[in-house]
């Protein structure tokens, strides 16, 4: 029976194996040695010869042979060696000399350590790279690290800006503790320019409010995007100070003082000292970068968490905060008036059950939203400080003067202005942010300056300074308002009273003629501004423009005109408060 014919195999060809000639290594290589650089390590002050020549296999092999030496042919070819360069004949010596007789076609110098490079601003230095540039033929490296020193906190970055404002920018509005951390960041390279002392903050609450989201908030704007990438009291102290070299210009974040134990404050006192006065205290042989006093000391903005404020830790080991200590590092409560996490601006129509839980998920989008997005808005704002050139100081110092112009800090003790100052810094990188367009709508600097504030407020509350301004003039208006008669608006007369009480739900409003409210503060006009400054901030003082503020020493911002007996008068209108 025909069947279809079959297709007969044919095997391919074979192809012809190649192999390895086993007299290679007899093949003699033209070896190739040059000098690429010289090098100045300016944390040891220290020269040094590059040298680049190719191992066996061609790879590429680099050798630093320090300048007194890298005239010698038998030490550079000695060096390379080491490295596995292919150098083991004559003709290799003949290739060293002549690239020892070259001249260098680059002059590189490693900083001395990070930071505004030998404190301009035209060159910020990272561990990893510099941002800026300086005029001339030297190139401007990142620090020299030490072989064998292992680095103690590492920053990386990931993601875009965009990614970065959308995911953490966005989120950190609806939280004053996120603001504070975000502002302590955007702070840091402005100490030195505004000639300011380092400062810390200690954000202390209980256990899953949000410490550590604030602080890695804060974190993913200098490559710091999670609570692993944060330094922590498991570091020793030398630790602590090599991280803090690291961190100079910047801000650090140590997360867990709990670690310390019961004798916390006794650690943290002098490394409060130490962070704020800018001193190295590390042994030579320790350091990842210099060994001498070129690269001793820092400056920059400290963040530490913790479950208790250092005042409570200094009153378990039996003793109070030192006198200069407050100011160099003020306690802030991480929760804000009995709020159940670090989120303390609720949005409109939210319950208090809704809030809670709103504000748990927005913690952990913030967290992923860091993880995702690092780094990159650092190097941004760095940019943007340096092409304000000249006027990177008057602009930050305007900030920090609105800010403390802003509290009403008249003849208060020299602690608490200090503290305001500090604070002012932080809201000083806000607005420069704000400026720059790395911190985008709804971003507002009136917003920011509130949060901080609040922030500010809350620290002195726990804190033994006092913004006795404040007080006083909290004194003196509950005292009017028990001692003056009110009636009800109803009843009240315009020609007689001094003003009049009404119901407003839960709340009781009251609307003191102007010229009658000022008169109860005499001649204490610090003590008049301050009270309604404070009435702003906690949202009693009813405004006929919600847009006012305080504005220089007036007070017709905070002036209304209700309707009383058939008459409009100009009255102060607001909440009563139910506290002190």
């Amino acid at each position: 029976m025909p069947s279809k014919a079959l297709v007969v195999y044919k095997p391919g060809r074979v192809p012809k194996r190649k192999t390895i000639n086993p007299n290679w290594r007899r093949v003699p290589r033209q070896p190739s040695v040059i000098k690429t650089a010289r090098v100045v390590d300016e944390a040891t002050n220290t020269a040094y010869d590059r040298f680049e020549a190719q191992s066996d296999l061609g790879e590429p092999v680099t050798a630093d042979v320090p300048s007194e030496e890298s005239e010698k042919s038998a030490k550079v070819m000695a060096e390379l060696r080491k490295h596995n360069a292919g150098l083991t004949n004559k003709a290799s010596l003949d290739a060293v000399d002549a690239a020892i007789e070259t001249r260098p076609p680059r002059y590189l110098r490693h900083a001395a350590q990070p930071g505004w490079y030998r404190g301009e601003q035209n060159l910020f230095v990272r561990p990893t790279h510099v941002v800026g540039a300086i005029p001339g033929i030297v190139e401007v490296l990142p620090p020299r690290p030490q072989p064998g020193k292992k680095r103690q906190i590492v920053f990386t970055s990931a993601g875009t800006v965009e990614g970065w404002q959308k995911g953490v920018a966005r989120r950190a509005r609806w939280s004053t503790r996120a603001t504070l951390m975000l502002g302590a960041a955007f702070a840091g390279p402005l100490l030195r320019v505004l000639g300011m002392q380092s400062f810390g903050i200690n954000l202390y609450g209980k256990t899953k409010v949000g410490k550590s989201t604030a602080q890695i908030a804060g974190g993913s704007i200098i490559g710091l995007g999670t609570e692993r990438a944060l330094p922590s009291f498991k570091a020793t102290i030398v630790g602590l100070d090599q991280i803090a070299i690291t961190c100079n210009d910047i801000v650090l974040f140590i997360n867990e003082a709990g670690l310390l134990g019961r004798d916390a404050y006794n650690k943290i006192s002098p490394m409060i000292y130490g962070f704020s006065e800018g001193k190295d205290k590390t042994r030579a042989d320790v350091s990842i970068y210099a060994s001498d006093v070129a690269a001793s000391g820092w400056s920059l903005v400290y963040v530490l968490s913790s479950e208790h404020a250092v005042e409570a830790l200094a009153m378990r080991v039996g003793t109070t905060r030192q006198g200069g200590e407050e100011p160099r590092c003020l306690d802030v409560p991480a929760v804000h008036s009995g709020n159940a996490t670090i989120f303390d601006q609720r949005p409109p129509g939210m319950t208090d059950e809704g809030f809670t839980r709103w504000a748990h998920r927005q913690m952990a989008k913030m967290r992923e939203a860091c993880e995702a997005n690092h780094g990159v808005v650092f190097d941004a704002y760095l940019r943007g400080l340096i092409d304000l050139g000249d006027k990177l100081k008057a602009r930050a110092q305007y900030y920090v003067d609105e800010f403390v112009a802003s509290l009403f800090l008249k003849d208060v003790d020299g602690a608490v202005n200090h503290a305001a100052r500090n604070f002012g810094a932080i809201y000083a990188g806000i607005c420069i942010a704000i400026d720059m367009g790395l911190l985008p709508s709804p971003w507002r600097k009136r917003a920011a300056r509130k949060a901080v504030k609040g922030c500010f407020r809350d620290g002195l509350k726990v804190s033994r300074l006092r913004d006795t301004i404040l007080e006083e003039a909290k004194a003196i208006l509950h005292q009017r308002l028990s001692d003056t008669t009110l009636p009800r608006k109803q009843d009240a007369q315009s020609k007689m009273d001094a003003g009049f009480r009404m119901a407003d739900g839960p709340h009781e409003v009251v609307a003191i003629r102007s010229t009658e409210f000022v008169r109860w503060f005499g001649t204490k006009r610090a003590h008049l501004h301050a009270v309604l400054a404070w009435l702003d901030e906690q949202g009693a003082l009813v405004k006929t423009d919600a847009g006012k503020y305080p504005v220089g020493r007036g007070y017709e911002w905070a002036v209304t005109t209700p309707r009383w007996s058939n008459a409009k008068v100009k009255c102060i209108v607001f909440t009563v408060p139910t506290s002190k």
